[in-house]
Formats: C-alpha cells, structure tokens, sequence
C-alpha cells in the first residue's frame, strides 16, 4: 500500500505542477494581449485627433490639411499601457507604441506603429 500512496502522491505533485505552469503562462499572454489592445485603441483615438487637425482649416486652428503643428496630448504620451512618440510630417504622421509587458518574442516588450495620412489610420503590430 505504501508504494501506491507514493506513486499517488508523485502524480498529484506532477499534475498540481503543470497546472501552474499553464496558469502563468495562460496570465502571461492575457497581460500581453491586454497591453497591446490598449495601446492600439489609444493609437487609434490619436489618429482620429490628427486627422480632425489636418481636416480644420487654419482660420479655426487646424492644420489646413497638413499635419504640421499637431502635438500628442501631455496625458496620452504616457500612459499605464505605454510610451507613445510621434513623428509628425506635412503630409503624415508615424507613430511608435512601446508596451510595458513582453511580447510575442519573449525577449522585447510590445510595440506597435501606426501611420495617418489623408487615405486613414493604419496600425501595424510589431511585436
């Protein structure tokens, strides 16, 4: 009876043991996933902030369909999901996203780049 409690006992621990492992990994790719879907909303309101600039005249203070002058808002630069910086031209804006959680590369955290132009918003996901 003793060597089948042991045996019990080695199989309980092994299965207790993968379970937590598939725990953290299953919280891991939920915190990943939830940073990114963060910062591509927050990519997103911004695109849709420039484009309202490059679309109102200058007489009311927009870009007069230029985006020159369009500034990231002070709250949105830095945020709980990310750093945001932007590269901002007459004809389109670049924007680079970095993440605070890691991501699909298990060795760099999440990025993602999105550019606005005239024709809309396109997001890439980079990591």
């Amino acid at each position: 009876m003793g060597m089948q409690q042991l045996l019990l006992i080695t199989v309980g621990v092994i299965i207790v043991a993968l379970m937590i492992f598939t725990g953290i990994n299953l919280m891991r790719s939920y915190f990943e996933t939830a940073n990114r879907d963060q910062l591509i909303s927050t990519l997103y309101d911004l695109g849709v902030l420039a484009q309202q600039h490059y679309k109102k005249p200058t007489v009311q203070g927009g870009g007069g369909s230029r985006y020159t002058g369009w500034t990231i808002p002070r709250q949105l630069r830095n945020t709980q999901a990310g750093t945001i910086r932007a590269t901002v031209r007459p004809t389109r804006i670049d924007f680079t996203a970095t993440g605070k959680e890691i991501g699909r590369n298990n060795r760099t955290v999440v990025r993602i780049t999105s550019r606005v132009n005239n024709n809309g918003i396109r997001i890439t996901i980079t990591n």
